[in-house]
Protein backbone atom coordinates (compact mmCIF):
# COMPACT_ATOMS: atom_id res chain seq x y z
CA UNK A 1 0.00 0.00 0.00
CA UNK A 2 2.99 2.47 0.91
CA UNK A 3 4.37 1.60 -2.00
CA UNK A 4 1.28 2.75 -4.67
CA UNK A 5 1.01 5.67 -2.83
CA UNK A 6 5.28 6.40 -3.36
CA UNK A 7 4.16 5.79 -7.18
CA UNK A 8 1.56 7.88 -6.89
CA UNK A 9 3.50 10.63 -5.36
CA UNK A 10 5.67 10.51 -8.42
CA UNK A 11 6.15 13.00 -11.30
CA UNK A 12 6.89 11.65 -14.85
CA UNK A 13 8.79 14.59 -16.36
CA UNK A 14 9.59 13.88 -19.73
CA UNK A 15 12.53 15.40 -21.05
CA UNK A 16 14.02 16.16 -24.84
CA UNK A 17 17.22 15.60 -25.72
CA UNK A 18 19.08 16.36 -29.49
CA UNK A 19 22.44 15.46 -30.02
CA UNK A 20 25.23 14.17 -32.79
CA UNK A 21 27.75 11.57 -31.85
CA UNK A 22 30.24 15.22 -31.57
CA UNK A 23 27.61 16.16 -28.86
CA UNK A 24 27.90 12.96 -26.64
CA UNK A 25 30.02 14.19 -23.98
CA UNK A 26 27.64 17.74 -23.07
CA UNK A 27 24.39 15.68 -23.79
CA UNK A 28 26.15 13.35 -20.63
CA UNK A 29 26.72 16.29 -18.49
CA UNK A 30 23.44 17.99 -18.83
CA UNK A 31 21.87 14.48 -18.29
CA UNK A 32 24.03 14.45 -15.12
CA UNK A 33 22.92 17.72 -13.72
CA UNK A 34 19.12 16.85 -14.26
CA UNK A 35 19.88 13.39 -12.33
CA UNK A 36 22.16 15.32 -9.50
CA UNK A 37 19.51 17.79 -8.90
CA UNK A 38 16.20 16.08 -9.46
CA UNK A 39 13.66 15.79 -6.28
CA UNK A 40 12.66 12.64 -4.60
CA UNK A 41 9.89 12.65 -6.68
CA UNK A 42 10.95 13.68 -9.99
CA UNK A 43 10.62 10.30 -11.93
CA UNK A 44 12.67 11.43 -15.32
CA UNK A 45 12.03 10.24 -18.46
CA UNK A 46 14.35 11.15 -21.57
CA UNK A 47 13.80 11.33 -25.01
CA UNK A 48 17.16 11.35 -27.23
CA UNK A 49 16.85 13.04 -30.88
CA UNK A 50 19.75 11.38 -32.69
CA UNK A 51 21.20 10.21 -35.95
CA UNK A 52 24.66 9.15 -35.48
CA UNK A 53 24.69 7.00 -32.06
CA UNK A 54 26.40 3.54 -31.92
CA UNK A 55 25.29 0.76 -29.57
CA UNK A 56 28.70 1.53 -27.13
CA UNK A 57 27.67 5.40 -26.64
CA UNK A 58 24.28 4.38 -25.43
CA UNK A 59 25.69 1.69 -23.07
CA UNK A 60 28.39 5.05 -21.80
CA UNK A 61 24.94 6.86 -21.21
CA UNK A 62 23.23 4.10 -19.22
CA UNK A 63 26.47 4.42 -16.89
CA UNK A 64 24.20 7.49 -15.77
CA UNK A 65 22.18 5.66 -13.67
CA UNK A 66 24.69 5.30 -10.98
CA UNK A 67 23.52 8.43 -10.19
CA UNK A 68 19.77 8.25 -10.69
CA UNK A 69 17.25 5.78 -12.19
CA UNK A 70 15.79 6.90 -15.40
CA UNK A 71 13.88 5.72 -18.26
CA UNK A 72 15.77 6.53 -22.10
CA UNK A 73 14.42 6.46 -25.36
CA UNK A 74 16.32 7.02 -28.96
CA UNK A 75 14.34 8.17 -31.67
CA UNK A 76 16.52 8.08 -34.66
CA UNK A 77 15.30 10.78 -37.20
CA UNK A 78 15.26 9.69 -40.63
CA UNK A 79 17.24 11.58 -43.72
CA UNK A 80 14.12 11.78 -45.10
CA UNK A 81 12.49 14.30 -42.56
CA UNK A 82 15.83 15.65 -42.53
CA UNK A 83 16.04 17.21 -45.60
CA UNK A 84 12.69 18.97 -44.83
CA UNK A 85 15.41 21.24 -43.23
CA UNK A 86 17.66 22.12 -45.53
CA UNK A 87 21.06 23.75 -44.18
CA UNK A 88 23.23 26.01 -46.09
CA UNK A 89 27.32 25.18 -46.81
CA UNK A 90 27.99 28.67 -44.54
CA UNK A 91 25.64 27.53 -41.67
CA UNK A 92 27.78 26.73 -38.57
CA UNK A 93 25.32 24.48 -36.92
CA UNK A 94 24.32 21.01 -37.55
CA UNK A 95 21.03 19.59 -38.98
CA UNK A 96 20.31 18.71 -35.16
CA UNK A 97 19.35 22.08 -34.53
CA UNK A 98 16.19 21.67 -36.20
CA UNK A 99 15.34 18.82 -34.16
CA UNK A 100 13.58 20.02 -32.03
CA UNK A 101 10.71 21.44 -34.54
CA UNK A 102 9.81 18.24 -34.95
CA UNK A 103 8.82 16.74 -31.22
CA UNK A 104 5.16 16.68 -30.94
CA UNK A 105 5.07 14.67 -34.46
CA UNK A 106 8.13 12.34 -33.11
CA UNK A 107 7.11 11.59 -29.52
CA UNK A 108 3.57 11.68 -30.25
CA UNK A 109 2.83 9.84 -26.88
CA UNK A 110 3.37 13.20 -24.75
CA UNK A 111 1.27 15.94 -24.09
CA UNK A 112 3.39 18.39 -23.07
CA UNK A 113 7.32 18.04 -22.58
CA UNK A 114 10.34 20.08 -21.63
CA UNK A 115 13.18 21.03 -24.80
CA UNK A 116 16.97 21.28 -23.65
CA UNK A 117 20.35 22.21 -25.80
CA UNK A 118 23.17 19.68 -25.26
CA UNK A 119 25.28 23.14 -23.73
CA UNK A 120 23.04 23.52 -20.21
CA UNK A 121 23.80 22.37 -16.90
CA UNK A 122 20.43 22.16 -15.03
CA UNK A 123 21.03 23.26 -10.97
CA UNK A 124 17.23 22.40 -9.79
CA UNK A 125 14.77 19.83 -9.77
CA UNK A 126 12.67 20.38 -13.49
CA UNK A 127 9.38 19.68 -11.48
CA UNK A 128 8.25 23.33 -11.73
CA UNK A 129 9.26 24.18 -15.30
CA UNK A 130 6.83 21.36 -16.35
CA UNK A 131 4.35 22.16 -13.79
CA UNK A 132 3.69 25.66 -15.30
CA UNK A 133 0.51 25.64 -17.14
CA UNK A 134 1.22 26.50 -20.80
CA UNK A 135 -2.97 27.93 -21.45
CA UNK A 136 -3.38 28.43 -24.93
CA UNK A 137 0.83 28.76 -25.52
CA UNK A 138 2.49 26.57 -28.35
CA UNK A 139 5.87 27.10 -26.87
CA UNK A 140 7.37 28.72 -23.86
CA UNK A 141 10.90 29.82 -23.34
CA UNK A 142 12.73 32.70 -21.99
CA UNK A 143 13.66 35.92 -23.38
CA UNK A 144 16.86 35.80 -25.90
CA UNK A 145 19.29 37.73 -24.71
CA UNK A 146 19.31 39.33 -27.83
CA UNK A 147 15.77 39.04 -27.79
CA UNK A 148 15.15 43.22 -29.24
CA UNK A 149 17.27 42.87 -31.86
CA UNK A 150 15.50 39.96 -33.15
CA UNK A 151 12.19 40.57 -32.82
CA UNK A 152 12.48 43.77 -34.64
CA UNK A 153 13.87 42.14 -37.24
CA UNK A 154 11.47 39.83 -37.80
CA UNK A 155 8.90 41.98 -37.12
CA UNK A 156 7.35 39.59 -34.48
CA UNK A 157 5.80 40.28 -30.45
CA UNK A 158 7.98 37.70 -29.12
CA UNK A 159 11.46 36.14 -29.41
CA UNK A 160 12.37 33.72 -26.75
CA UNK A 161 15.93 31.67 -26.50
CA UNK A 162 15.10 28.03 -27.80
CA UNK A 163 17.88 26.25 -25.73
CA UNK A 164 15.13 25.51 -22.83
CA UNK A 165 11.10 25.00 -23.92
CA UNK A 166 8.17 23.82 -22.15
CA UNK A 167 6.19 22.42 -25.49
CA UNK A 168 2.73 22.27 -25.74
CA UNK A 169 2.99 19.60 -27.85
CA UNK A 170 -1.27 18.34 -28.11
CA UNK A 171 -2.04 21.96 -28.89
CA UNK A 172 0.47 21.76 -31.42
CA UNK A 173 -0.37 18.81 -33.03
CA UNK A 174 -3.71 19.70 -32.90
CA UNK A 175 -2.74 23.12 -34.69
CA UNK A 176 -0.88 21.62 -37.04
CA UNK A 177 1.93 23.55 -36.55
CA UNK A 178 4.86 21.13 -37.46
CA UNK A 179 3.58 22.09 -41.18
CA UNK A 180 3.58 25.36 -40.85
CA UNK A 181 6.95 25.16 -39.78
CA UNK A 182 8.23 23.17 -42.25
CA UNK A 183 6.09 25.77 -45.28
CA UNK A 184 7.97 28.97 -43.48
CA UNK A 185 11.33 27.26 -44.00
CA UNK A 186 10.91 26.33 -47.35
CA UNK A 187 9.50 29.58 -48.50
CA UNK A 188 11.72 31.98 -45.85
CA UNK A 189 15.29 29.55 -45.70
CA UNK A 190 17.93 32.28 -47.19
CA UNK A 191 16.67 34.87 -45.40
CA UNK A 192 16.64 33.08 -41.04
CA UNK A 193 19.49 34.04 -39.50
CA UNK A 194 19.26 32.53 -36.07
CA UNK A 195 17.42 28.60 -37.28
CA UNK A 196 14.68 27.19 -35.26
CA UNK A 197 14.74 30.33 -33.09
CA UNK A 198 13.61 32.74 -35.90
CA UNK A 199 11.10 29.78 -37.33
CA UNK A 200 9.68 29.85 -33.90
CA UNK A 201 8.68 33.64 -33.35
CA UNK A 202 7.99 33.80 -36.68
CA UNK A 203 5.13 31.12 -36.68
CA UNK A 204 4.10 31.66 -33.33
CA UNK A 205 4.27 35.12 -32.86
CA UNK A 206 1.60 35.93 -29.96
CA UNK A 207 1.42 31.92 -29.24
CA UNK A 208 4.66 31.86 -27.30
CA UNK A 209 4.52 32.52 -23.68
CA UNK A 210 7.40 34.03 -21.04
CA UNK A 211 8.48 31.84 -18.37
CA UNK A 212 10.88 33.09 -15.54
CA UNK A 213 14.47 33.85 -16.54
CA UNK A 214 15.99 31.22 -14.00
CA UNK A 215 14.78 28.78 -16.33
CA UNK A 216 17.63 29.74 -18.84
CA UNK A 217 20.06 31.49 -17.59
CA UNK A 218 21.91 32.39 -21.22
CA UNK A 219 26.17 32.61 -20.23
CA UNK A 220 27.33 34.34 -22.93
CA UNK A 221 30.42 36.52 -22.16
CA UNK A 222 31.71 38.49 -18.92
CA UNK A 223 28.45 39.63 -17.37
CA UNK A 224 28.34 42.88 -15.37
CA UNK A 225 28.12 42.60 -11.82
CA UNK A 226 24.19 42.09 -11.30
CA UNK A 227 23.79 40.19 -14.25
CA UNK A 228 26.76 37.49 -12.60
CA UNK A 229 24.41 37.18 -9.49
CA UNK A 230 21.30 36.37 -11.28
CA UNK A 231 23.01 33.52 -13.30
CA UNK A 232 24.42 32.33 -9.84
CA UNK A 233 21.02 31.85 -8.96
CA UNK A 234 19.70 30.66 -11.85
CA UNK A 235 17.84 26.73 -12.15
CA UNK A 236 19.40 26.33 -15.56
CA UNK A 237 22.35 27.78 -16.89
CA UNK A 238 22.98 28.22 -20.36
CA UNK A 239 26.63 28.33 -22.39
CA UNK A 240 24.70 30.08 -25.50
CA UNK A 241 28.02 31.36 -27.20
CA UNK A 242 30.62 29.70 -28.77
CA UNK A 243 32.83 29.95 -25.51
CA UNK A 244 31.97 26.81 -24.15
CA UNK A 245 33.61 25.18 -21.39
CA UNK A 246 34.65 22.26 -22.95
CA UNK A 247 36.39 23.83 -25.58
CA UNK A 248 40.25 24.37 -23.98
CA UNK A 249 40.90 27.16 -26.18
CA UNK A 250 38.33 29.87 -25.54
CA UNK A 251 37.72 31.94 -22.35
CA UNK A 252 34.67 30.46 -20.71
CA UNK A 253 32.72 31.90 -17.38
CA UNK A 254 31.52 29.39 -14.77
CA UNK A 255 33.28 26.76 -16.56
CA UNK A 256 33.78 25.33 -12.87
CA UNK A 257 30.57 23.96 -12.58
CA UNK A 258 30.43 22.36 -16.19
CA UNK A 259 33.57 20.32 -14.33
CA UNK A 260 31.60 19.56 -11.72
CA UNK A 261 29.01 17.62 -13.61
CA UNK A 262 31.37 16.17 -16.09
CA UNK A 263 33.32 14.24 -13.26
CA UNK A 264 30.04 12.49 -12.58
CA UNK A 265 30.05 10.90 -15.68
CA UNK A 266 31.94 8.34 -17.94
CA UNK A 267 34.17 10.81 -19.62
CA UNK A 268 36.08 12.32 -16.56
CA UNK A 269 38.86 11.18 -17.93
CA UNK A 270 38.55 14.14 -20.71
CA UNK A 271 39.34 16.78 -17.82
CA UNK A 272 42.64 15.64 -17.72
CA UNK A 273 43.24 16.38 -21.37
CA UNK A 274 41.45 19.68 -20.93
CA UNK A 275 43.95 20.38 -18.78
CA UNK A 276 46.79 19.35 -20.79
CA UNK A 277 45.19 21.80 -23.90
CA UNK A 278 44.44 24.60 -21.57
CA UNK A 279 47.91 24.89 -20.59
CA UNK A 280 49.52 24.64 -23.93
CA UNK A 281 46.90 27.39 -25.10
CA UNK A 282 47.72 29.57 -22.49
CA UNK A 283 51.53 29.41 -22.86
CA UNK A 284 50.37 30.67 -27.09
CA UNK A 285 48.48 33.81 -25.75
CA UNK A 286 51.79 34.59 -24.11
CA UNK A 287 52.87 37.45 -27.50
CA UNK A 288 49.12 38.40 -27.22
CA UNK A 289 49.28 39.33 -23.92
CA UNK A 290 52.20 41.30 -23.95
CA UNK A 291 50.41 43.57 -26.39
CA UNK A 292 47.99 44.11 -23.89
CA UNK A 293 50.20 46.46 -21.63
CA UNK A 294 50.48 48.66 -24.72
CA UNK A 295 46.77 49.10 -25.30
CA UNK A 296 44.00 47.52 -23.39
CA UNK A 297 40.43 47.13 -21.77
CA UNK A 298 39.21 46.24 -18.65
CA UNK A 299 36.24 46.19 -16.94
CA UNK A 300 35.77 48.03 -13.58
CA UNK A 301 34.90 45.70 -10.78
CA UNK A 302 31.48 45.86 -10.34
CA UNK A 303 31.03 45.79 -14.22
CA UNK A 304 29.16 49.04 -14.42
CA UNK A 305 32.25 51.26 -17.10
CA UNK A 306 34.94 49.97 -18.93
CA UNK A 307 38.45 51.52 -19.21
CA UNK A 308 40.65 51.45 -22.38
CA UNK A 309 44.44 52.10 -21.20
CA UNK A 310 47.85 53.10 -23.17
CA UNK A 311 50.77 52.10 -21.47
CA UNK A 312 48.86 51.96 -18.27
CA UNK A 313 47.58 55.18 -18.63
CA UNK A 314 43.91 55.80 -18.73
CA UNK A 315 42.77 57.21 -21.79
CA UNK A 316 38.85 57.46 -21.10
CA UNK A 317 35.96 55.52 -19.62
CA UNK A 318 32.65 54.23 -20.74
CA UNK A 319 29.56 52.83 -19.18
CA UNK A 320 28.80 48.92 -20.09
CA UNK A 321 25.38 47.41 -19.88
CA UNK A 322 24.16 43.90 -20.31
CA UNK A 323 21.31 43.37 -22.48
CA UNK A 324 19.86 41.44 -20.03
CA UNK A 325 19.35 44.31 -16.98
CA UNK A 326 16.32 44.96 -19.19
CA UNK A 327 14.72 42.16 -18.59
CA UNK A 328 12.04 42.59 -15.96
CA UNK A 329 11.06 39.11 -15.16
CA UNK A 330 12.20 38.29 -11.54
CA UNK A 331 14.05 35.81 -10.78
Amino acid sequence: MTQQMEQKEKTVIPICLAADKNYLQPLAVTMASILKNKAASDDIRFYILENTFSDSDRQLLSQLKSIADFEIEYINVQDKVLNLFPLKKKDRVSIETYFRLLIPELIPHEDRIIYLDCDIIVQNSLAKLYSIDPGEGYIMGVRDIDSRRHAKRLHTPRYINAGVLLMNSKKMREGRIIEKFIDYITVHQNNIEMHDQDVIAAVLKDHIRYIPDTWNGQVARLPVRQELSRLHHAAVLHYISHRKPWLPNKRSIMASIYFNYLRLTPFSDAEKTYRFRRFFWHISKIPSNLLKFVYSKRNSRHGTYQTIQILGIIKFKRKRKSPLLDLTEDW
